[in-house]
């Protein structure tokens, strides 16, 4: 349909032309006149109310004829063509928000499908890194609202990785790149069914962390300890090695050691080029004490970059990740850049030990009250006794329901992983649950299902004086009544 009415409207066009030129040449007097134009005599009222009156009149007819032709087969089109614009638009929209997925680095926390993931933290109050469990982005719609996603997106999340990216924020995302990045979010949505299908998952992922809590927490205390043993090996690595560098770049601007390439690698000149048998570059003298030198930096570093073979009378000894040849000068290049680097890491950590070990101390020792603590801990049988009619299962699903969906916001720490985690419901982005908090706030405990089930909305009331900011989500959508109603007996009795 589309491609008729582009045809009709050409033929309109052309008719439209024609007519045009007939009646600028009605009124054009012929060339042969030579008289002036003012004082030709012009045409008689016979010749005017018949030849060319009806030549221009029969042309605007056809014209209009044309035109009514024109206007409803355009019209019929024009669904369809505005249909196609907006699906180009749309499909337009998406790819660019998958750029700004990838150009943001969203990709890296949430994964590539938007399920989730991991981003490196640093865990403000013991100092030590960790992997900051990342939510899922593919069902993000069954829990917020667009708006609600716009503000997480353009504000951010403060004391999470999750960084503003709108310039409302701070960030460098303008609304309409925000816009596209929503688009891109919608089309990776997974189905409603296939959100709720994924719920027993995420509560026995839950249920198999708090199991393994204490055996969590130890790793940690032992990793952390083993960081501090290498960091004080450092001063010693860096009495051993911090020669090597000065030695490596001497030797290749050397006389009797250099050629013109080695010498440019370190932004010299060489006075006089040494014997270089393969023609790679590298003198046959310096390919011996490189290989050496390497050694001894890679074995003292426990780098196995380093440990390399450089042959007098072979260009290529080496191959790269892929096991390609690699000439030996592209491979002196790479390693220079790499010590470099690694050079003021290590030269760094050694001089400044005493302040690197006391600071992975503070860590270890954070660790180590975590591990005794136990903060994670929760008294399953207890819990089901007081609250679930001795139901130990429902206990246990209750736990793992709020652990998979609620803790992110209402138990500090939890996120950041199980040596970090604080009490349940002590609170962090989302308010303390504790001592009874949500009992005082929701009497009701069917205004407390309809919260969680329903979320909150920015400016509306509930429960008693609260006033919702758009920040809960909601879980009616994935979650069934009884497990929200597990959830919600679960947080009254914190």
């Amino acid at each position: 349909m589309e491609g008729i009415g582009a045809v009709v409207v050409g033929i309109a066009l052309f008719a439209l032309l024609i007519w045009a030129a007939i009646v600028v040449n009605a009124r054009r007097p012929s060339r042969l006149e030579a008289t002036p134009q003012n004082l030709q005599p012009f045409l008689t009222d016979d010749e005017l109310e018949t030849t060319r009156v009806s030549t221009v009149l029969l042309s605007a007819l056809v014209a209009s004829a044309v035109l009514a032709l024109v206007i409803p087969i355009y019209y019929l089109g024009e669904a369809d063509r505005q249909a196609s614009a907006t699906e180009s638009r749309v499909e337009n929209d998406i790819e660019e928000g998958a750029h700004w997925f990838e150009e943001f680095f969203c990709v890296s926390c949430h994964g590539a499908d938007g399920g989730g993931g991991g981003a490196t933290y640093i865990e403000a109050r013991s100092g030590n890194e960790t992997t900051w469990a990342t939510p899922s982005l593919n069902d993000v719609f069954l829990r917020y609202s667009e708006e609600e996603v716009r503000f997480w997106i353009t504000f951010g999340r403060r004391g999470t990785p999750m960084p503003a990216a709108g310039l409302e924020g701070g960030g460098s995302l303008t609304s309409q790149q925000i816009d596209q990045l929503i688009s891109f979010l919608r089309s990776i949505q997974v189905d409603q069914s296939v959100a709720v299908g994924a719920i027993d998952t995420k509560v026995n992922l839950a249920l198999d962390r708090i199991d393994r809590a204490a055996d969590t927490t130890a790793a940690a205390v032992e990793t952390k300890q083993a960081e501090i043993d290498e960091i004080k090996t450092k001063p010693a690595i860096w009495n051993e090695v911090k020669d090597v560098p000065g030695t490596i770049s001497a030797l290749l601007a050397a006389t009797g050691t250099c050629t013109t390439d080695s010498a440019k690698l370190v932004g010299s000149a060489c006075a006089s080029d040494a014997g270089d048998s393969d023609r790679d570059g590298v003198g046959d003298s310096a390919e011996v004490q490189l290989t050496a030198l390497f050694r001894r930096w890679g074995v003292a570093t426990d780098d196995d970059k380093y440990i390399i073979d450089m042959d007098p009378a072979n260009a290529f000894t080496n191959a790269d990740l892929a096991g390609n040849p690699l000439g030996d000068l592209e491979l002196l290049e790479q390693l220079l850049i790499d010590i470099d680097v690694d050079t003021i890491n290590l030269r760094v950590a050694a001089l400044n030990n005493s302040n690197f070990v006391e600071a992975a101390e503070v860590g270890l020792e954070y660790l180590e009250e975590a591990a005794a603590d136990a903060k994670y801990f929760v008294d399953l049988e207890a819990l089901a006794t007081d609250t679930f009619d001795g139901n130990l299962e429902e206990a246990r699903r209750a736990v793992g329901l709020y652990d998979s969906h609620c803790a992110r916001c209402h138990t500090a720490g939890y996120s950041a992983g199980v040596p970090y985690q604080q009490e349940a419901g002590s609170g962090a982005w989302g308010p303390s649950l504790r001592d009874g908090k949500a009992l005082g706030q929701f009497p009701d405990i069917e205004d407390h299902f309809n919260f969680v089930a329903r979320g909150s909305e920015q400016s509306a009331e509930y429960g008693v004086n609260g006033l919702g900011r758009g920040w809960m989500p909601a879980f009616g959508f994935t979650l069934s009544r009884e497990d929200i109603m597990l959830i919600v007996r679960y947080e009254r009795a914190l």
